[in-house]
């Protein structure tokens, strides 16, 4: 299993959204909107599974 990650839009760093799933799953997942705490910088962050990827996946893997 791999974590969720996106972009803290405000500090550019990568961040947990905090969900844990498997790749296939990930694949099936609708491009819907969620929303998260950011643990890097506070805030509240809207984000979809356009712009996440899986970690130790990387960025790459989110493109396809």
């Amino acid at each position: 299993m791999s974590m969720v990650m996106i972009k803290c839009p405000q500090t550019g760093h990568e961040v947990s959204t905090g969900i844990e799933t498997e790749s296939d799953t990930f694949d099936a997942l609708l491009n819907v909107t969620a929303q998260m705490k950011c643990p890097a910088c506070g805030g509240r962050h809207v984000w979809s599974r356009r712009e996440a990827w899986l970690s130790g996946v990387g960025r790459t893997y989110a493109q396809r």
